[in-house]
């Protein structure tokens, strides 16, 4: 067998192993001590899980309402399964940005689910299960994932300005761009009169919204509620045709994760 598929029988059989085990998974149990000293380097999964495996807590120490939800529906929509949330129950002090806790048979779903998480610090307690929490601190964000092409992109242009046929000039424009355009029409439900281009999205198509807003100027990005990844693109009332940015500069910046701490200053985390 190669290499290829000796590590893939690994990872199957880690998956394996930890599954069983989460059927004790709780969103609560009994007191956990934590019990990693700390380390500055930077650690990586010597086994990747698959995010679809991860069963994760996700506790809000960040004083913000309503973080626990926002995060856990970022990472539901990752792949991660999500167990329970709410405010952090530990009487530890809120982190920076992130902890990540792991009992013994989770080191690497933990190290693996770090790699979502910007600048995650490690700590392990002596929960018996594979589970890890998922704790959100004062400033807490998550690993942008890589914008998606322009072919795997689906816009609608709408036109909120009040010149016709401005929606079809730059849907005309976004096709040739690699832009799957939907919809071409005009929003009248709304009115933006302070910026030249609105971008719409629900949480899953953040990434796909941000390619989108690349391609102008003067952009005011706006989450909503929907489902699916597809995209708004609203012309503002303060359109011009400077506001769209040449092809060849509207590419994203490449990214660099993180440094991931492997754990975090020992202490004691009540559960």
């Amino acid at each position: 067998m190669g290499l290829t598929g000796t590590r893939a029988v690994g990872v199957a059989a880690a998956v394996a192993l930890a599954l069983p085990l989460l059927a004790g998974c709780t969103s609560s149990g009994p007191d956990r001590a934590a019990t990693s000293s700390c380390s500055a380097s930077i650690a990586t999964p010597t086994m990747k899980i698959p995010l679809s495996s991860i069963h994760a807590n996700v506790w809000n120490a960040s004083g913000e309402t309503g973080m626990a939800a926002t995060v856990s529906s970022q990472l539901r929509w990752r792949g991660v399964q999500i167990i329970a949330t709410g405010n952090d129950p530990s009487a530890e002090k809120a982190p920076k940005y992130a902890i990540i806790r792991y009992g013994a048979n989770g080191r690497q779903i933990a190290l693996t689910l770090a790699e979502q998480v910007q600048h995650a610090k490690l700590e392990q307690d002596d929960r018996t299960d594979p589970s890890v929490d998922v704790v959100i601190g004062l400033k807490f964000a998550l690993v942008p994932v890589p914008p998606p092409p322009p072919s795997k992109i689906t816009i609608n242009v709408l036109n909120a300005y009040v010149i016709p046929g401005t929606a079809t000039d730059i849907a005309t424009e976004m096709r040739k761009r690699g832009f799957h355009v939907d919809k071409i029409g005009n929003d009248t439900s709304h009115f933006y009169p302070d910026h030249a281009v609105i971008v719409r999205y629900g949480a899953k198509g953040e990434p796909a919204a941000r390619r989108v807003a690349l391609q102008f100027n003067d952009v005011r990005m706006v989450q909503d509620n929907r489902k699916s990844s597809t995209v708004d693109v609203v012309i503002g009332s303060k359109w011009t045709d400077k506001a769209v940015v040449p092809a060849a500069r509207a590419t994203p910046k490449p990214t660099s994760p993180s440094p991931t701490a492997t754990c975090a200053p020992a202490t004691s985390a009540a559960r």
